[in-house]
């Protein structure tokens, strides 16, 4: 296809806090990457940059792209924005009368989001920024019966044991109204057994808004998450109301942005747990974190091409180091992520996370040597090399030669070598005493690589899985440049990369369903030795639950423009041993009603194998039973995906042409001359010896000595011994 006349192009972005990254592909499966630095102020023009780089490639700009996109897909952090600045809406609660405390109380999870140093002090802990004035939390009289673990001995979950007192929620709400608040959340302790009470507060609060002359927006704990656990449940509401239609904003910047340049669809982004959606999806609170997201769906789509269904994803960018793991295909989905000192009842990929990135801030304690990295991070402003005022990883990696300081983004940004070695050596070697600051940023790295190395050892090992049995794929602007330091010494079975490495989670954006997650909680127990027809009895409300999940969903993909008959749907459920605190998730199930005995044991027999996959068989406890405290549904519809392209292999020699230059580098404690080669001008089939650095305008790939780089007919590169 010539240049300049790409068709059926679709588009997708993965915003972060130092990067936004483009993922660019055509009818032909053909794509191409941009990068920009984020503008955290106005999206918009971040996302537009990141286009025209990408387009470069095709000699074509970002309305041509536009122009002829089926679908822009968008990950940022606008909604996170609000919520970590406190710029959102001014809201009022209604909860149940007794539980006006809820959100200062926070479950004493003060500790959320600080380092290991702090977390073990308590005086360091601090509560998160209120999203809500005290004032402005409205008891209410009412109860519902929440049902109990001792099931038939206890009152029917969902029975109304105290109505409600309407006058209370008109009353309230009028004060509300009066104390300007742009947005009200409800949420009653049971309303995810029976949302009756909350829906009826809502309509009075809606009249009462409406008699006002005000459009604000009434958020319910039983549309938007009807889960237990009223803390999570409530902290979903109120980031729902205060950050949601504010985040909003930067989304619909960008899609005003894009359809000025001719894009004639809505724009999509991508919730937490996988899935793309309409920006105007109701429960947008869903997309408040997604970043690292992408790169996990990626390596899913990928796991075919490397050979093996067991991958761990390292996800290293500017400010963090993520770490996901799939096994036999399966990604595990934490139900209650901890983010931005709260607890949400938001589905999300299991991913873990160390605050350290290649824009990690280094601090030095002059009196004890002591050094820890982070938690701040310079984000796009890179280092005291670029336009930070505080010494960094990336400082190291250009004072010590690993990175190009004349072709960061493809030279279109300059790092200066020489401020960052001063800086280094004032504010690192000096207080550590060290004599050359070369040493001296070696040993910071030693500590950052060990630091990410013990993470990745933890999270297998904990699971009891054997790194043998896992392909390691790294991604992100700074994994390729570390990933010889965090790699060293775990025998995996297998270490790669692709080419596309810096845009990595854009790509698996593009590789994203468009997905809704609807979830129930409820109580269902099935104690061990039970008889058939109780377990066909005990299935009725789980039937129950699917029938009202699905109708939901069939009716929010109507309204976003799909047919009911090309919406599919897959079934799951969060089930525990009896006894256990936690529960975990079965899912596909291979049935989505229980008509027969066979039908319960299926479903019991998949939770026993993704809970077989996560721990050692002796953490098993079937002899007591099993009990399901929710049940979920996913929806998917199809849309486009990129297709990854196979190569004829060329031979191992490289092209003469793309051997670049030679580079002095500080690897190990000695000056060390590195080969530098670009990475476009490389094919499938070639390898390339360390020592050795494979560079792109986006991120480099640093080949110590003793290992090389071999790109397959996928242009996937393995890592290997020499």
């Amino acid at each position: 296809m010539a240049n300049g006349n790409k068709v059926d192009v679709q588009i997708a972005i993965d915003a972060g806090g130092t990067m936004t990254d483009s993922f660019i592909t055509d009818s032909e499966g053909e794509f191409v990457v941009g990068k920009a630095l984020t503008n955290a102020a106005d999206e918009s023009k971040s996302y537009i940059a990141s286009l025209d780089d990408a387009g470069e490639f095709w000699s074509i700009d970002s309305s041509k792209i536009h122009q002829n996109a089926l679908i822009s897909l968008y990950s940022g952090t606008g909604m996170l924005n609000t919520l970590l600045t406190g710029r959102g809406r001014k809201i009022g609660l209604l909860v149940t009368r007794g539980f006006e405390h809820d959100p200062i109380i926070e479950r004493g999870l003060t500790w959320i989001g600080q380092g290991t140093k702090d977390v073990l002090h308590m005086c360091m802990h601090e509560h998160t920024r209120w999203l809500v004035d005290p004032k402005n939390v409205k008891p209410i009289t009412e109860r519902i019966c929440g049902g109990s673990y001792y099931l038939a001995a206890h009152i029917e979950p969902g029975v109304i044991l105290i109505p409600m007192i309407e006058d209370e929620v008109k009353q309230a709400v009028e004060e509300l109204m009066e104390e300007g608040a742009e947005a009200i959340g409800i949420v009653f302790l049971f309303a995810f057994q029976n949302p009756v009470h909350e829906e009826r507060a809502a309509e009075i609060a809606q009249e009462v808004v409406t008699k006002r002359g005000r459009n604000i927006p009434v958020v319910l704990s039983s549309s938007i998450c009807p889960l237990m656990k009223e803390n999570q449940r409530l902290q979903s509401v109120m980031i729902q109301a205060y950050a949601a239609e504010t985040g909003k904003e930067q989304l619909v910047k960008v899609e005003k942005a894009a359809k000025a340049q001719g894009y004639k669809r809505d724009l999509l982004t991508m919730l937490a747990y996988g899935g793309a959606t309409n920006i105007r999806y109701p429960r947008i609170y869903e997309a408040i974190v997604s970043g690292p997201v992408g790169g996990i769906l990626g390596a899913q789509v990928m796991s075919k091409y490397l050979g093996n269904s067991n991958i761990v994803c390292c996800d290293m960018g500017g400010t963090s180091f993520d770490i996901g793991i799939i096994t036999e295909g399966l990604i595990s989905v934490n139900r209650d992520p901890d983010f931005a000192g709260r607890r949400l009842a938001l589905p999300m990929l299991g991913l873990d996370s160390v605050g350290t990135g290649t824009g990690t801030v280094i601090h030095v304690d002059p009196l004890t040597r002591q050094i820890e990295l982070g938690p701040e991070s310079a984000g796009m402003d890179v280092g005291t090399c670029f336009r930070y005022p505080d010494v960094t990883i990336g400082d190291i990696d250009v004072v010590n030669g690993y990175l190009d300081p004349d072709y960061f983004l493809g030279g279109k940004v300059k790092l200066d070598k020489q401020r960052a070695k001063d800086a280094l050596e004032e504010r690192v070697a000096k207080p550590l005493g060290i004599d050359d600051v070369h040493l001296a940023g070696s040993a910071i790295l030693d500590i950052m690589h060990s630091n990410s190395r013990d993470t990745i050892s933890a999270t297998l090992i904990s699971r009891g899985h054997n790194p043998a049995d896992y392909t390691l794929l790294y991604y992100g602007g700074g994994s390729p440049l570390h990933m010889w330091g965090y790699t060293e010494g775990i025998n995996f079975g297998g270490i790669a990369t692709v080419p596309w490495a810096a845009a990595f989670s854009a790509f698996g954006n593009a590789c994203a369903q468009y997905k809704h997650r609807y979830q129930k909680s409820l109580l269902v127990g099935v104690p061990q030795g039970i008889p058939a027809e109780a377990k066909v009895e005990a299935g009725q409300a789980i039937n129950d639950a699917y029938c009202e999940l699905e109708e939901k969903a069939y009716t929010e993909f109507e309204n976003e423009g799909f047919d009911r008959k090309k919406v599919n749907i897959m079934y799951g459920a969060n089930m525990r041993f009896m006894g256990q605190l936690y529960s975990f998730e079965a899912y596909p199930l291979p049935v989505s009603r229980i008509v027969t005995e066979k039908d319960m044991d299926s479903i019991i027999d998949t939770f026993e194998k993704v809970y077989g996959l996560m721990y050692p068989v002796g953490a098993r406890f079937s002899e007591v039973g099993y009990f399901f405290t929710e049940v979920f549904i996913e929806a998917t519809a199809d849309k486009p995906v990129p297709k990854i392209a196979q190569y004829n292999l060329k031979g191992k020699e490289p092209p003469a042409k793309a051997l670049k230059n030679k580079r002095d580098v500080f690897h190990k404690g000695k000056w060390t001359k590195f080969n530098i080669w670009e990475m476009d001008l490389l094919e499938a089939g070639n390898r390339i010896d360390g020592p050795a650095t494979i560079e792109h305008p986006m991120t480099t790939i640093v080949i110590p000595p003793g290992k090389y780089m071999e790109f397959d007919q996928f242009k996937v590169l393995w890592y290997k011994n020499q």
